[in-house]
């Protein structure tokens, strides 16, 4: 979550450091200085933003993590899905392997036959 905290200040005080509103936090002359998340959370409501880039940085800063697939419990199913469909690709190799190197055996068996037969001959 600290590393969540940092990225969100350094996205913030970007996108502040020309206001006026924000000099409270700006004056710290320590460039270190990493502000809380009530500090962020204040500067986001007054940050000029859309609401879903606003409630995406709110989200972020609660410690919700971005979901991987996509958003709002979609991500779920289409992680299942691209599994499935991996294990599928997988599945589909493999059986083609498998059946090759049957095909090379049943054919060596077969010329190990032909030959016996030839020698009795």
């Amino acid at each position: 979550m600290a590393d969540n905290a940092d990225n969100m200040a350094n996205i913030i005080t970007e996108n502040v450091e020309n206001q006026k509103d924000y000099e409270f936090l700006l004056q710290n002359d320590d460039p270190n200085y990493v502000p809380t998340t009530k500090d962020l959370l204040e500067m986001l409501e007054n940050a000029e933003m859309d609401e879903e880039t606003k409630q995406s940085l709110r989200s972020m800063l609660a410690g919700d993590v971005p979901q991987f697939f996509g958003g709002q419990g979609s991500g779920t199913y289409l992680a299942i899905v691209f599994a499935s469909l991996i294990f599928l690709i997988i599945l589909f190799f493999g059986y083609k392997l498998y059946k090759s190197i049957k095909e090379k055996e049943k054919k060596r068996e077969e010329k190990k036959k032909l030959k016996q037969m030839k020698k009795k001959k």
